[in-house]
């Protein structure tokens, strides 16, 4: 089985990426789903390797991602999440 990681950073000032942050992984821990969080402050390869597997090289915390497939960001967890379709969207389904 792969293994669902959570892509954030310790390190921000931006209060809009920690409340991203916050509510993925809140919803993800509420629905008793297991996930690996990657905090890419600690190592610039993580925050390439984030960037890779988003497909942009400008890519921001939260970004999602199930073994090497893209799930994708906040904004599109959040749909799945309000369209009852999460377990699609994270590809355990």
């Amino acid at each position: 089985m792969s293994t669902l990681k959570v892509y954030s950073t310790s390190v921000t000032g931006s209060r809009e990426i920690k409340s991203q942050q916050s509510e993925v992984t809140r919803i993800l821990d509420g629905k008793n789903i297991k996930y690996e969080l990657v905090d890419i402050s600690q190592d610039n390869a993580l925050r390439e390797e984030m960037r890779a597997k988003a497909g942009n090289p400008k890519a921001i915390p939260p970004q999602i991602v199930n073994g090497d497939q893209y799930c994708g960001v906040r904004l599109l967890f959040v749909e799945a999440v309000e369209q009852n379709t999460l377990q699609e969207f994270l590809k355990l389904a």
